[in-house]
């Protein structure tokens, strides 16, 4: 029988906010690789993963992992298919995304990145996986506009930070031309779209309280992990393999490895907590909730030195941002159902 967990509405939100700390933490990664190929480590996160989510998943269900999976595919085929193709889509996406958060930084990126996928990722969730009986639709809406807010009042703080490292007498060590910047946005539009998948799938084959019939959760994870892992072939392996880099993968010291290696433990730890939570809320409760992973990026783009030698009303917009995050989260979190 495959593990499912007894969880209260209270331990069910707690685990999708823990499960976005992990998500807006594994990012700072990329500030420690210096000259090493982010293709590498992207090949090192996944593998890593895979290797972490089936391991796992053996440990906790056993056989009901591949029993689980069979019985499904003999069901609906679609279902097993849906986490493997939205698996390697959610990672071409996020491919280009780790070159935009390398030119122009964690805190300008998220924002972007978030405006665009907070109302289609909603609604996706919405319209495929459900609502929960008696929750309100409406209210979901607008804790998403208040986190519309939060990204804004974060972006504008980003902008005026970009405009602030021309004439600040500290430079921050995060430097990139205004192109640079321009060409970053666009493909963070494109991999919001991207990254649209991971909801799609999640809603559609996990099965929960509004999708009776979905994946258990670990060999739903397992089969969004084995998707992954073979999208970063397809986009960072190619990328090596055309580059003739792989021998620097190799010949690398665990000491760069170990980048991409806790990047995968946090990365899949904090989808299979976040995947348990959404089988208990819906899809459509947590995929907001885990919005929250932008309110960790602001933190460790501070952290990083991204804002230093900023104006003073630039930490104005920024703590407004962080405010809204956290009132939009406590909207959703707080409504009984």
């Amino acid at each position: 029988m495959n593990y499912i967990p007894d969880l209260s509405q209270g331990t069910a939100v707690f685990l999708v906010l823990f499960a976005a700390s992990m998500w807006g933490t594994w990012f700072i990664s990329l500030k420690h690789l210096g000259d090493y190929p982010i293709d590498g480590y992207y090949v090192t996160l996944f593998s890593t993963s895979i290797v972490f989510v089936w391991t796992v998943g053996f440990l906790i269900d056993g056989s009901a992992l591949l029993i689980n999976i069979q019985e499904v595919y003999a069901q609906d085929a679609s279902r097993v298919l849906v986490p493997l193709i939205c698996g390697g889509l959610y990672v071409a996406g996020m491919r280009i995304s780790l070159y935009i958060y390398s030119t122009i930084g964690l805190s300008l990126t998220q924002p972007i990145k978030s405006s665009i996928s907070v109302l289609l990722g909603t609604t996706i969730a919405a319209v495929v996986g459900g609502v929960p009986e008696g929750y309100p639709i409406g209210l979901i809406y607008f804790a998403s506009l208040i986190l519309i807010a939060a990204i804004f009042f974060t972006m504008v703080a980003g902008r005026i930070r970009v405009q602030g490292q021309e004439t600040a007498a500290i430079k921050s060590t995060l430097q990139f031309s205004l192109r640079d910047m321009w060409l970053a946005i666009g493909l963070a539009v494109l991999t919001s779209l991207f990254g649209l998948a991971y909801t799609f799938s999640l809603s559609y084959s996990l099965q929960s309280i509004t999708q009776p019939n979905g994946l258990a959760v670990l060999p739903y994870m397992s089969l969004l992990s084995t998707g992954a892992f073979f999208g970063s072939l397809l986009t960072s392996g190619t990328v090596l393999t055309w580059r003739k880099q792989w021998n620097l993968i190799v010949s690398a010291p665990l000491s760069i490895h170990k980048f991409g290696i806790l990047s995968g433990l946090f990365h899949y730890g904090g989808n299979i907590i976040h995947t348990y939570a959404s089988a208990f809320l819906s899809t459509v409760v947590t995929f907001p909730l885990g919005l929250t992973s932008g309110l960790w990026t602001q933190f460790w783009g501070i952290f990083y030195g991204e804002y230093k030698g900023s104006p003073q009303r630039v930490y104005i917009y920024l703590a407004i941002g962080i405010g809204l995050y956290l009132i939009g989260a406590y909207i959703i979190a707080s409504t009984n159902f």
